[in-house]
Parts: structure tokens; sequence; C-alpha cells
């Protein structure tokens, strides 16, 4: 998923899931342990159900795994087992459960001395961390993670470039552009130089370096890269793999973006299909691709044709992930667009208020999306005339992106905008030019620090603003 944060425009815009929400592989070293066949065929079973979407199936074979290393000799194989079992629990957003596991893993390696082990937990730790929102402490912890695989395996192993690409995408969601593209640059390299070089694991760093282009506006770049990824994957994966579908999925996600509607809408239409015959209509990758494109339809003013994608999507989604997971929150907050556009606001307001109560269950208060979908309710409170209770929605979500991306973050400046325009609808004129000075101020000093670009064009949000 696009990160949903960038919705802070006057009645902001549908959110897409071409970047997926935060990561959902495992990290796992190669390193032999115990040898026991059971636990052995237990893992695999849990690995092969999580890549078909079986997640409750590949949750309950990793539990018995684990029940399994308990038994045996080899303490680490509990660690490893929950390291497995926490990356099932975080896809399923059971967020508090996953950690719970990572925690007890690192203190195994802790009392059984085993870097790798250790580093690959860190990893995991990290995309959960980030996804949950606390992306300071998931750089602090993708960063540990990092140095022990440099320490342990040189500068070119390519398990340092799955670190390198984590650390990558916690950059971009932190604002930190330079860093993100020195860190995917440097993923690349290593696995360009690896021996034999793995082309699937080319494509994967590349699809994460054309995200950051992708964000940054060099859509010539992003293209070039997608172009690349999906001519390596159906080349090795063939034409109807999901990972061809994901790149064809972001790709149009990009041409969206450019507003050339027909050629995202052609791919959009091709994804679909491939994945329903790959996974099966009611995997969560079909929502992913059922959600694209009914925001591709309400770009277009379609909302006829979006609004029963987003049903769908929705039903898949609580259906194969459960009510209270963090998607669920993006689609309903889709859904309340096609109300607000529709004038119907008290149903938009009854479905970013279920999106918010979601979100908040899920990642907390304090995740920077939650501060994404304070800003929507605010925006519907506007219309309607409540300005107190907008007031209050828009200082909260700008206490919450202050905290967690700093007070000069772009986000906070589109929320600042949108406040002040609330305040000049009350008539405190003054405390709305003191608000947009401030926004104005923290645009330029964001504008001059990542002068190569930023997720927002800024210039139409202040527009909207007015």
């Amino acid at each position: 998923m696009r990160p949903r944060a960038l919705n802070v425009g006057s009645i902001v815009r549908a959110s897409s899931v071409a970047a997926a929400v935060f990561w959902c592989a495992v990290s796992v070293p190669k390193i032999a342990l115990a040898q026991d066949k059971t636990w052995d065929q237990l893992l695999a079973a849990g690995q092969k159900l999580q890549s078909q979407g079986r997640y409750a199936e590949a949750e309950s074979s990793f539990q018995a795994a684990l029940d399994r290393a308990k038994a045996l000799p080899e303490p680490l194989a509990a660690a490893r087992s929950m390291n497995y079992l926490g990356v099932v629990k975080q896809i399923r957003g059971e967020y508090s459960a996953a950690e719970a596991l990572y925690a007890s893993a690192l203190d195994i390696c802790g009392q059984h001395p085993a870097p790798l082990e250790k580093a690959a937990i860190l990893l995991n730790r990290a995309r959960l961390l980030g996804a949950e929102g606390k992306l300071n402490q998931a750089e602090v912890v993708c960063g540990r993670s990092l140095e022990i695989h440099q320490s342990q395996l040189g500068p070119d192993d390519p398990r340092i470039a799955d670190a390198l690409d984590a650390f990558a995408f916690i950059q971009l969601r932190l604002g930190h552009y330079a860093e993100a593209v020195s860190a995917s640059s440097q993923s690349l390299e290593i696995r360009e130089k690896a021996k034999p070089a793995n082309d699937l694991d080319i494509a994967g760093t590349l699809n994460d370096l054309a995200l950051v282009n992708y964000s940054l506006g060099h859509y010539a770049e992003a293209e070039e890269s997608y172009r690349r990824v999906l001519a390596i994957r159906q080349k090795v994966l063939g034409a109807s793999h999901p990972d061809v579908a994901d790149t064809m999925l972001r790709l149009a996600e990009l041409y969206r973006t450019q507003r050339q509607y027909s050629k995202a809408e052609r791919l959009l239409t091709n994804v679909i299909p491939i994945l329903e015959a790959a996974l099966g209509p009611e995997h969560p990758r079909v929502a992913n691709a059922c959600n694209n494109l009914g925001v591709l339809y309400y770009d277009e003013r379609r909302l006829d044709e979006a609004a029963p994608l987003f049903q769908r999507a929705l039903c898949i989604y609580e259906k194969a992930l459960g009510k209270g997971h963090f998607q669920v929150a993006g689609v309903l907050s889709n859904l309340a667009l096609i109300q607000a556009d529709r004038h119907a606001y008290r149903d938009a307001e009854e479905l970013y208020s279920r999106a918010l109560a979601t979100e908040e269950k899920t990642v907390g208060a304090e995740h920077p999306e939650v501060a994404g979908m304070l800003n929507n309710l605010a925006q519907i409170y506007s219309i309607e005339g409540r300005y107190d209770d907008a007031e209050k929605l828009y200082i909260r979500a700008i206490g919450v992106w202050e905290r967690s991306l700093g007070s000069v973050h772009p986000y906070v400046a589109g929320c600042q905008l949108n406040y002040a325009a609330v305040l000049r609808k009350v008539h405190r004129k003054k405390e709305a030019a003191r608000l947009e000075a401030r926004a104005r101020q923290s645009l330029a000093l964001h504008e001059r620090d990542n002068p190569a670009g930023s997720l927002v064009d800024w210039r139409e949000l202040q527009r909207e603003s007015k």
C-alpha cells in the first residue's frame, strides 16, 4: 500500500496499495539447526501455506513447529520457529503477539549467541515497528541488524542487501530521501555483483528503488525500473505468476499518478484475472488489485464503478485478515470518500470513524497514518460546519505527526494548512495567518533539504486548502 499519510489535502484522495504495507517476507539465516525431520516439515509446510495466503493454516503449522522445537536439544530451533510465527501474526494484524514472539526469540539468542539468527529476527522486528508507525525505533533496530550482518558476512553478501532494502523503506517513510536512494543503490550493487547473480533478488531491489523514485516524483526512472522488474519476473516466473501481477500493479499506480488512466486500466484489468487464477478469488492480493482499480475509477469520477470494487476488497480483507486488520481501515476510508463525493456526509463520517477505530486498535494512537485518518474525519466535520470538532482532530493529527515524523515534516504542514482554513471560517484570522506562516516555513525547509523531490505536490495542496 502507498502510505496513506500522503492524504492530507482538502478532501483527501483514495488510497491505493501499490507499495504493500511494509514487508511480509521472513528473514531467516542460512544456518542448519536441529536435525529433526518433523520440525523441518512443519516449517516448510507453513512457508508454503503462507505463500498461498492461507495464513490461519500457516500459523497452525508454525505453532506446531514451535511446540516441536521446545522439545529439541537445540534452543535456537525455537527462536527460528518464533521468527516464522511472528511474521504470520504480523500479516494477520496481531502486532502485539508478533512483538512478543520476536522478543522471546531475541532473548533465546541472547542466552545462546547466534549473531546471524539474531540479525534476522531484528530485521523482522524492524519491519514490525515500521508497520506500527514506530519509524524511529524501526530505524535503530534495522541499523543494528545491518551492522551485525556486515560484521558477520562482509560487505558483499546478498543478505546485507535484504537489510539495506528494509532500511531504505524506513528512510523513505521518514522522509529521508537521500538515505533511501543510497541504501537501495547499495543493495542493487551488491545483488548485481553476487556470483551467481540472482535475477529475482535483483528484481526485488529494483522494485524498491522504483518505489523511492516514484515517491520522489522521478517517474521516468521509476517506470524504467518497473519495466526491468517486469521483464525479469516474466522471464523467470512466467507471465501468469502473482509476482508479475504485483509489478503490473505498481506500474499501474505509477501511470494513475501521472493521469495516464487508459494505460493504468489496461494493466489493472489484466492483474485481477492473473491473481484470481493463481491465488483464488478471495486472496488479499486480489483485494489489493480491486482496491487500486477502484481508486483509478474514483479519480476518473466513475463512482458507481469504484464503489463495488471497494466493497469487494473490503469483504476479502475482512474474511482473510479479520475485521480489525489495518488494510480494512484503508478500504473503509476509500468508501468514505465515495460517500463524501455523494454529499452523504453522515455516512462518510461513520465510515471514517470505523476506519479510525480500527487503525487505533491495530497500530496505536500514535501511528502517522492514524493522523491521516484524523485529518480526513476533520475535513468532514469542517464541511458539516462542526468547526470545534474539526479543530480538536486537527490539533491531535498535527501532534501525532510532529511526534512521529518531526515538526517540519510536509504532512504536518499540510494539516496546518487545513486547520488554518477552519480558523479562517470562524474568523480567527490572526491564528490562521500564524499557522500558515509556520506551514510555509516548514515546506521551504523541506524543499531546501530535499531538492530532488517530495512525496506530495505542495503547490496543489496549498491551492486545495484555500
